[in-house]
């Protein structure tokens, strides 16, 4: 056992330092000294304009989760679902393999909503959120691909796309949840307890998400938050860049966060530390933005967006976890 743990923490640490090494190549490729004078000479009165706006994007995060949770026939509170949903993202930007989203999943869990449809609901928010990304970056791939857009770009968008196109053709083509009566099948046919149990979740998470993909008016509404939450999320970045005195095109901005969130989704380092900022300072410099400008926009943006979420989230998740053990 304390094997175990020791190697789970060797990892966390691992992925740790990686992170930090990647934001150590990049400013030492943009010069330690130009990317000091850059963040010394920023209006702190933009960033914490920024901080505000990112904030903002937050009501929307609630809103979606909020639509889910009332479709699972949940009331919670509005500032309760913020608590836990932000506590997920805490956890996110602490630790690797994106072990907030599971957090977040207990906390459904905690508020009544089945294990597999507390799932089918944080699955169905980060597809949401690449569908909203592609959708965003269409108007600078556009513009890209004019010029000849970069392979990685292409290639990135391309899985994307097939990301979020298979569940969605796996429900239109399944309309009788011929997959739900297969789960049920195996599970019924397993002698083992925890076998059966883990598809009886797999059967409920995806009766779960079927419903709700199924939804015309739920889907809809939740695509809007979606492409409403990463607009702030780009405007927050955008602001960054006036703050450190760079002009920046919209699009060019909107297509960075896009690629940088994308690249999020591989949960390599805790909170993507060094993934983010690499893939948003690449774009940056795509649209002829110095790249020790970039460099220092992406830290700075993602550095506020990380703080904010910590300062906020960690005592929610501390709040939750008293709230348990008080049970």
């Amino acid at each position: 056992m304390d094997t175990a743990k020791t190697k789970i923490w060797a990892y966390r640490m691992i992925a740790f330092v990686i992170g930090i090494g990647v934001l150590a190549a990049l400013v030492y490729h943009a010069g330690f000294e130009r990317f000091l004078n850059i963040i010394l000479q920023a209006s702190p009165y933009w960033l914490a304009a920024s901080a505000m706006i990112y904030a903002s994007s937050w009501i929307f995060r609630t809103l979606r989760l909020k639509q889910f949770t009332m479709y699972a026939g949940k009331s919670i509170k509005m500032f309760d679902l913020f608590k836990l949903h932000i506590s997920g993202y805490a956890i996110n930007v602490i630790l690797p393999a994106k072990l907030g989203d599971a957090a977040t999943v207990g906390y459904l869990k905690m508020r009544g909503i089945s294990i597999g449809r507390s799932a089918a609901i944080v699955l169905q928010t980060r597809i949401l959120d690449v569908f909203a990304l592609i959708l965003l970056s269409i108007p600078a791939f556009i513009s890209f691909f004019q010029k000849g857009a970069p392979e990685w770009i292409s290639t990135i968008i391309f899985f994307c796309i097939i990301l979020v196109a298979v569940p969605i053709v796996v429900v239109i083509l399944d309309k009788n949840k011929r997959i739900s009566n297969v789960l049920e099948k195996s599970g019924d046919e397993l002698s083992h307890k925890f076998l059966k149990l883990a598809i009886e979740k797999m059967k409920d998470a995806y009766e779960g998400y079927h419903e709700m993909m199924s939804d015309k008016k739920l889907f809809f509404s939740s695509i809007f938050l979606s492409l409403m939450i990463w607009l702030f999320d780009g405007l927050a970045c955008y602001v960054v860049s006036i703050a450190v005195g760079v002009q920046i095109p919209v699009i060019a901005v909107v297509l960075a966060v896009s690629m940088g969130n994308v690249g999020k989704s591989a949960p390599v380092t805790p909170g993507s530390i060094g993934i983010y900022e690499s893939i948003l300072a690449a774009v940056l410099v795509l649209f002829d933005i110095p790249f020790d400008a970039a460099v220092v926009i992406a830290i700075l943006d993602h550095a506020i967006k990380n703080l904010f979420t910590l300062v906020v989230g960690l005592p929610a998740t501390m709040g939750i976890g008293m709230a348990v053990s008080s049970c």
